[in-house]
């Protein structure tokens, strides 16, 4: 595993406790710690203090003194991480392992958190950037490098035999202005009328709909589009079939294999999906935005912060907003709710959603700790605050 990593770094939820071999990355967002050079941010977050002691005036939205790490398996190797070299690195440790694994003829299972497009932007110095492109431009640039990279060494290893998938997490980060890319035609025309921004941290398609691109010559056909509703929650069910491996049978799994999507022979994904908050609007984490095949239906609206520091009014929709994605994927028009096309799908969202809180709470497998404890921040030096060790 190589990259942000994000779900625990101390005991058991450290990588190299939960099944993979190796770990070289970040243990969570490339801005949750200050760096010597900070990148692009909006609004700009300051350098790590040189010393012992905290001396930063931080700025809004800004992390705190402790330099942000970088982990090889357990160990500490750089603190502050240099931002502008970490695509490079990756690159290097991503290759190195294909070659190795080739090598050995074991199958085997490389996941890339990337940096990239997260701000800050780091771009990798003045020839990385020779045109005077903007920092987003010039961070895409150099993610296309890194992927381009990966993806020529499988070619070159085991092009007929390796399945490459990339996908994203989450939509643009509006707030942050002209380093947050764009989120396309999903605009969200209806909260944009009510304010705030309608991408990352909504329920919007603009902050929840991704792309996603599987690449694996003579198995997955080119140049195909699918119209299939999928969800990253099934590329762990999907990968453990193309595997013929299968599942334990003592829990539940939300997602599904879409190996067959994969493979050109359907165009069946999901027919329900769900949206939880995501910190706009409701209580995180909170079920309240249900997609059903080409209908999704908003039980509450709200805008993220958008770029001018507007917030768009948290709303509560009871009868609730219904978009048929498929005539109006930017969600400019709801339904009209005494119309027959609305009073049809109210019904079935209103099971779908109902069968699935019942489901989860018949769950007793589930369990998640989000103990927040300062003394788990993770320092090379515990003496000094801004935790530094550089590798040689």
């Amino acid at each position: 595993m190589i990259g942000k990593w994000h779900l625990g770094h101390h005991g058991s939820y450290h990588p190299n406790f939960r099944g993979f071999d190796y770990y070289f990355g970040i243990p969570y967002s490339h801005d949750m710690g200050c760096t010597d050079a900070p990148g692009y941010d909006h609004p700009p977050c300051p350098a790590c203090p040189p010393g012992n002691g905290s001396s930063r005036n931080l700025e809004r939205d800004c992390y705190p003194d402790i330099a942000l790490p970088l982990y090889e398996n357990l160990n500490i190797v750089e603190q502050p991480v240099n931002l502008s070299g970490l695509a490079r690195k990756y690159a290097e440790k991503a290759t190195q392992f294909i070659q190795q694994a080739s090598a050995s003829g074991r199958p085997f299972l490389l996941y890339v958190g990337l940096a990239h497009m997260h701000v800050p932007l780091a771009v990798a110095g003045p020839r990385a950037n020779p045109r005077g492109q903007s920092p987003y431009r010039a961070g895409l640039r150099e993610m296309d490098s890194l992927v381009g990279q990966i993806k020529d060494k499988v070619d070159h290893m085991e092009k007929e035999n390796t399945l490459l998938w990339f996908t994203g997490d989450n939509g643009p980060w509006a707030q942050k202005c002209e380093l947050a890319g764009s989120v396309g035609p999903f605009t969200g025309r209806w909260q944009i009328h009510q304010g705030g921004s309608p991408a990352k941290q909504t329920t919007w398609e603009g902050g929840h709909r991704v792309p996603a691109l599987a690449y694996w010559p003579g198995t997955v056909p080119a140049n195909v589009t699918s119209t299939a509703l999928l969800s990253v929650l099934d590329i762990f069910p999907t990968v453990v079939a193309l595997a013929q491996a299968t599942l334990p049978q003592d829990r539940r799994f939300d997602g599904l294999d879409a190996s067959e999507v994969l493979l050109g022979r359907s165009q069946t994904g999901h027919r329900v999906l769900f949206h939880p908050n995501s910190g706009a609007a409701g209580e995180y984490g909170a079920l309240q935005t249900v997609r059903l095949e080409r209908y999704k239906a908003f039980y509450i609206t709200g805008g993220a912060r958008a770029c001018d520091g507007s917030i768009g009014p948290e709303q509560q929709q009871d009868p609730p907003l219904i978009f048929d994605l498929q005539e109006d994927a930017a969600e400019g028009e709801p339904l009209q709710r005494a119309g027959a096309e609305y009073q049809a799908v109210l019904p079935k969202v209103r099971k779908v959603l109902a069968d699935v809180l019942q489901d989860i709470a018949n769950d007793n497998i589930s369990r998640a700790d989000y103990t927040q404890d300062p003394s788990v921040i993770p320092c090379c030096n515990p003496y000094q605050i801004a935790c530094r060790c550089q590798t040689t």
